[in-house]
């Protein structure tokens, strides 16, 4: 177990928006201190530094992440949580959550173990490729 706190693990640091969705009972409590000037925030169409998103279905996962991902800032992320121990089919696995991601534009930097029952992927917006040539223009 990481001598870390929990807001260190996850990427929280002084003066982000963050959002925590469908968190399970005493998960915010876990949180505390957070950093100086963090902004709890409910909802948000936009600007969001962090967003901790739980979820239990693969169905209210595929409907919830395009909407996650507009909100996101341009540099921001979103850890996709999900419980650690698949107890039905429903239930998202890490397979499951990198490829509802890709889909979108998204891919995983880091997994992490939030706690017995949960693990997390934190995703960001694919790297674009360089460009090779520079497109020619022709008036």
């Amino acid at each position: 177990m990481s001598t870390l706190s929990l807001p260190v693990l996850l990427g929280i640091r002084p003066g982000m928006r963050v959002s925590v969705l469908n968190a399970p009972e005493g998960f915010l409590e876990r949180l505390a201190p957070l950093p100086e000037g963090v902004a709890l925030i409910d909802n948000s169409k936009t600007g969001l530094d962090l967003t901790l998103y739980f979820s239990t279905k693969k169905t209210d996962l595929l409907e919830k992440l395009p909407v996650l991902a507009r909100g996101m800032a341009v540099t921001g992320h979103i850890w996709v949580c999900f419980p650690a121990a698949t107890e039905t089919s429903q239930c998202p696995t890490e397979d499951f959550v990198r490829v509802a991601a890709l889909e979108i534009g998204l891919s995983d930097d880091k997994k992490l173990v939030v706690d017995a029952g949960w693990t997390g992927l934190r995703l960001a917006w694919k790297p674009r490729a360089p460009r090779l040539e520079k497109p020619q223009i022709s008036a």
